[in-house]
């Protein structure tokens, strides 16, 4: 056994959680017969981070980070590292140009926080356990909306730091005690969250193989997607509330509003819109809103936003819904669709399912006909709130693709100028290419 799979056997039978992890961009060699790691300074600082954390605290060494030295660019994810990134307690992201062209990147990123929104769901603290560093300098420009949200220029790292990241400090030795403060001063913050942040790894996430992390969404794209109608992805709710509830329907899953709408109790007892709308916020580069379904708000002047509507099955059977419905049905827009949560373990699905799928196949046929290929799940009822994890983002990303690709322009835009090409001078022009 190699010393690599001996510390993911570890790892797996001993519950290790490493204070951080420590995400990077791989730096590409300029010669491949060149033996030097172009990343070796990415290194330096992580073992310097372990070192400071280990001084700080009373962990064992397997436990101080994790860092993955082994996969190199275009690899398969490996084992070690999915097991770190499940039971990690605070993701360290390294900030640089090339990080956030990284699709990677983007899916540690993704695979992380929704760990931490399922957390929440389960009604556990909400913990920011995401603490950004500065590897190089950065225009704040070229950093993704969500990346944005995070402090990652912490004034108590100190100014060289905040000016110049760490690779700059790092590597000029007149900046070598604003290097040793900075990472002193980082190591604090990871131990202070660490301490506070979800203490095992979700079951959900212990689940997934490798095949599930690849097809995990990238948090920073597609680039196809960024910024599309100002990064607004609508979400959208038709459920009922306690006053409207048809008999037999247990009113454990409801509230006053149709936001407090939770269909996946008592495990799970946040309502779903909060949850897709936190998902959103910290797993996708949109700018997620939320509200009731109602078709006047998306159907008036302005084209109809990318959006997705969350759909309690029971408001199929309801006369006070069919007006709704039937509005939704008739939304012909590509870059709108459904989800249907459809809890395994409400016992009143067991009793009354074959009669709602009926109702819901009546009332939606075309929006359920027209539910992505990939995400046939949001048609068929989603079953737990970990699918929904899987499904909504992927959901997500398709209809804001499509409607950066298809969606008229709204009323008084800009026309679109093309970008300018070299243009080939003709035959008989003096010069003229040949």
């Amino acid at each position: 056994m190699s010393s690599g799979e001996q510390r993911v056997s570890d790892a797996a039978d001993q519950d290790i959680r490493p204070y951080f992890f420590l995400s990077y961009a791989r730096t590409p060699k300029r010669d491949l017969a060149d033996k030097e790691n172009p990343d070796r300074w990415v290194q330096k600082l992580y073992k310097d981070l372990c070192n400071a954390i280990l001084q700080m605290t009373d962990v064992q060494p397997a436990e101080a980070g994790f860092m993955d030295m082994e996969n190199k660019l275009g690899a398969e994810w490996s084992p070690e590292l999915m097991v770190a990134l499940k039971s990690c307690r605070v993701f360290v992201p390294l900030y640089s140009r090339r990080y956030f062209e990284s699709d990677n990147c983007g899916r540690e990123w993704f695979a992380f926080a929704r760990r931490e929104v399922n957390h929440r769901a389960r009604g556990g603290e909400r913990v920011d356990a995401i603490v950004p560093a500065l590897w190089t300098r950065l225009d704040r420009g070229k950093i993704p909306a969500i990346a944005q949200t995070y402090q990652y220029a912490h004034p108590g790292l100190g100014e060289r730091y905040c000016t110049e990241g760490l690779y700059g400090i790092m590597k000029l030795r007149n900046y070598r005690d604003a290097y040793h403060r900075a990472v002193h001063r980082l190591a604090e913050r990871i131990i202070e969250l660490g301490d506070k942040s979800v203490a095992h790894a979700d079951q959900d996430v212990r689940r997934m193989e490798r095949k599930d992390f690849e097809s995990l969404q990238s948090a920073f794209g597609p680039k196809s997607a960024k910024r599309t109608g100002d990064g607004k992805l609508r979400i959208s709710v038709l459920a009922h509330d306690t006053s409207t509830l048809p008999p037999g329907r247990a009113s454990d899953y409801y509230g006053a509003t149709p936001h407090a709408w939770s269909p996946y109790q008592p495990g799970y007892p946040q309502p779903v819109a909060e949850y897709a709308l936190d998902l959103a916020k910290k797993c996708l580069d949109c700018d997620p809103v939320i509200e009731s379904f109602h078709a006047e708000s998306v159907n008036g002047d302005h084209p109809v936003p990318p959006g997705i509507c969350l759909v309690d099955a029971w408001v199929a059977g309801s006369d006070a819904h069919r007006e709704r419905l039937y509005q939704l049905n008739e939304l012909a827009v590509p870059w709108l669709s459904i989800v249907v949560p459809w809890n395994s373990d409400d016992q009143d699905f067991g009793i009354h399912g074959e009669l709602l799928r009926v109702k819901l196949q009546e009332r939606l046929e075309r929006k359920l006909s027209s539910v992505p290929r990939r995400c046939r799940m949001a048609a068929d009822g989603i079953p737990t709130i970990q699918d929904l994890g899987f499904v909504l983002p992927e959901m997500a990303m398709i209809m804001l693709k499509r409607y950066h690709k298809d969606a008229p322009a709204p009323p008084g835009a800009a026309p679109v100028v093309p970008r300018p090409r070299l243009r080939q001078a003709a035959p008989s022009e003096p010069g003229g290419s040949r």
